[in-house]
């Protein structure tokens, strides 16, 4: 979980105390890279766009990021806020709970978005963690 905070930070420090604000709209794993103390850095900012400044609430741009990770309402209307890169990140954080991809043609039908599939099995904890998470940590460390 260090890592996701640490992540969280990178993103916190775009959104809050980069002026203007930084939108990354490329959040995901493959993005968060390790130094060789595994304190993770944000990488690949092709993507990313300056947020609204002033009273804009957000930034009318091209629908632009990767497949399993970009917000449904951003998909939607365009409509990019930092709220948009917080979507992401909660993808991300699932795959770190779940061990599973965001997009994975590998499994069944019905369990290869990650979003549709984690809805569906809320309320079964085990179901949900992976194995590793629980055995390593005991699974009361995560309720």
């Amino acid at each position: 979980m260090k890592i996701a905070a640490g992540a969280a930070k990178g993103l916190e420090y775009l959104h809050d105390k980069a002026n203007p604000p930084v939108i990354y709209r490329d959040f995901k794993s493959s993005n968060i890279l390790l130094d060789e103390g595994f304190h993770p850095k944000l990488s690949d900012f092709g993507l990313a766009k300056l947020g609204p400044v002033g009273d804009k609430s957000h930034v009318s741009t091209r629908v632009m990021g990767t497949y399993g990770y970009c917000a449904p309402e951003y998909a939607m209307t365009g409509q990019l806020t930092v709220k948009s890169d917080v979507y992401s990140f909660g993808v991300v954080l699932l795959e770190l709970i779940t061990g599973r991809k965001s997009i994975d043609s590998t499994r069944a039908h019905g369990e290869q978005n990650l979003i549709p599939w984690v809805i569906h099995v809320i309320g079964n904890f085990n179901k949900l963690m992976q194995p590793k998470v629980t055995e390593d940590s005991g699974s009361t460390d995560f309720q």
